[in-house]
């Protein structure tokens, strides 16, 4: 009974499913080859805190314009393991896009094709736990990249700051402003350079720990504690 209220074990049975029926695209077939953690003390766990930068917010219409991340081990940022790059897609950039996140059309010419990067992802991400603020939107754009028919059918564990902040913030009347920036401020954070992924990895990052510590002290929360809070 107690499997049914376990996220992390649902997303494994998933991807038992997924390789069983058949239906796994090949681009994803590496991420469908790591069993999903189900257990352990966060900080014993490999983290990886991820940002994509896009042309916008419609799934079906709009691209991934660059990639950031960054991993934290044992609790602490690795900047060694930082990582940055553009997307090939010049001709794809939209003006309101561009007016937001300030990545322009020159920027992108020296950037990788769509399927290197994920190629690079993959590799660093495949048996790792991803970290991202509104995870909704790199779930998304990433299972559309993997040719995924289902976002949920993505075999990886996606940890949401937004969803962490608004699961105990509801006590403290700050649940109106949930963007990173708000969130960062609330902390003490310094200010940072929004709308570049890399600086938004590292920035999701560093609230996610403060969020930890705020929420748990000097404690060693689950994994599953966690995920039942910002699992998405």
């Amino acid at each position: 009974m107690l499997n049914l209220f376990n996220p992390l074990i649902k997303l494994e049975k998933r991807r038992r499913k997924s390789i069983l029926n058949g239906t796994i695209p090949e681009k994803a077939q590496i991420l469908f080859e790591q069993e999903i953690i189900t257990s352990g003390f966060l900080d014993s766990l490999p983290l990886t805190a991820l940002d994509f930068e896009t042309t916008g917010l419609d799934f079906n219409e709009d691209l991934i314009l660059s990639m950031g991340w960054v991993d934290i081990n044992r609790g602490e940022i690795d900047f060694s393991s930082g990582f940055h790059t553009f997307i090939n897609i010049a001709d794809k950039v939209k003006s309101h896009s561009a007016v937001i996140n300030h990545i322009t059309p020159e920027m992108l010419l020296h950037g990788v094709s769509l399927n290197e990067a994920l190629n690079q992802l993959i590799e660093h991400i495949k048996g790792r736990i991803i970290i991202c603020h509104a995870a909704v939107i790199e779930k998304t754009f990433l299972s559309k990249a993997l040719e995924l028919k289902d976002p949920a059918l993505l075999p990886l564990i996606f940890l949401d700051t937004l969803l962490l902040e608004k699961s105990f913030s509801t006590h403290t009347g700050n649940v109106n402003d949930l963007r990173l920036s708000s969130i960062r401020r609330r902390r003490k954070l310094p200010a940072y350079c929004a709308h570049n992924a890399f600086a938004d990895s590292v920035a999701t990052a560093e609230v996610f720990l403060a969020q930890v510590k705020e929420i748990y002290g000097n404690k060693r929360p689950s994994l599953l504690e966690i995920a039942k809070r910002c699992i998405n």
